[in-house]
């Protein structure tokens, strides 16, 4: 069984974030398959000539799936700062989305950090297989749809936890908590909306666990009020 992981970005995000991030994933001496809109020095670089949004970023994953040779495959993007505890799990079923759930979303601009329980695509390791059967049949979805962000969300971003479109991939999900957390830097250019206060959920049921925090995080350290030192010491 071996393990490898891929990296998608947009290309946009500031060297100041960017860099850090993979040095971290560097650490993890994995096979590393890299898709971005710009040429990067990243493991195995594949360039894309795509324009950002919803249909760049299922194109980017897919393409990468599809260029890796690892049986399981940790998802790994390029605002998110990864602790080496995250890669030593290895998923027990072949037909099971695994989930990290120790995680906290860390503001740029301040370094404050909330948690709540949720899955999310940054966290998600699971075999190559079954990745490629659900990133070919929502592609297939949306390339019949549209790549809009209405489509997007019906078909849902992390696989296995949405029924609102049935996939042959299923619906099996199992969590994990790696020793130590990974980290979801939140800046001006992330793709996804920044939520960091319990009002801003349309329902309460979507951030259950809520949980700030301003003091340290294990492993990290404190971040709060030092953001970009922090970043300078990884």
């Amino acid at each position: 069984m071996t393990k490898g992981l891929i990296y998608y970005t947009d290309s946009q995000l500031d060297d100041k974030i960017a860099i850090p991030c993979r040095k971290q994933i560097l650490k993890a001496g994995l096979p590393i398959v890299s898709v971005s809109l710009k040429p990067l020095d990243f493991g195995k670089n594949i360039v894309m000539n795509l324009q950002r949004g919803y249909g760049a970023y299922f194109k980017q994953i897919l393409t990468a799936l599809e260029n890796s040779d690892s049986e399981v495959i940790f998802f790994c993007e390029h605002d998110w700062l990864y602790n080496f505890s995250h890669f030593n799990f290895t998923p027990p079923r072949t037909d099971t989305f695994y989930y990290n759930r120790n995680w906290w979303r860390v503001r740029a601009s301040d370094g404050h950090a909330v948690h709540y329980d949720t899955q999310l695509v940054p966290g998600l390791v699971a075999y190559r297989e079954l990745l490629l059967l659900h990133y070919r049949e929502v592609f297939r979805y949306l390339g019949s749809a549209g790549f809009t962000s209405k489509n997007a969300r019906l078909v849902g971003f992390e696989p296995g936890t949405h029924r609102r479109v049935k996939l042959e991939s299923g619906n099996l999900i199992e969590r994990f908590d790696s020793e130590f957390p990974i980290l979801d830097i939140r800046h001006t250019t992330n793709l996804t909306d920044s939520k960091w206060s319990q009002s801003e959920f349309r329902s309460q049921r979507s951030c259950r666990g809520w949980v700030e925090n301003d003091g340290e995080i294990p492993a990290w350290g404190k971040i709060y009020g030092r953001f970009d030192e922090f970043l300078k010491e990884l």
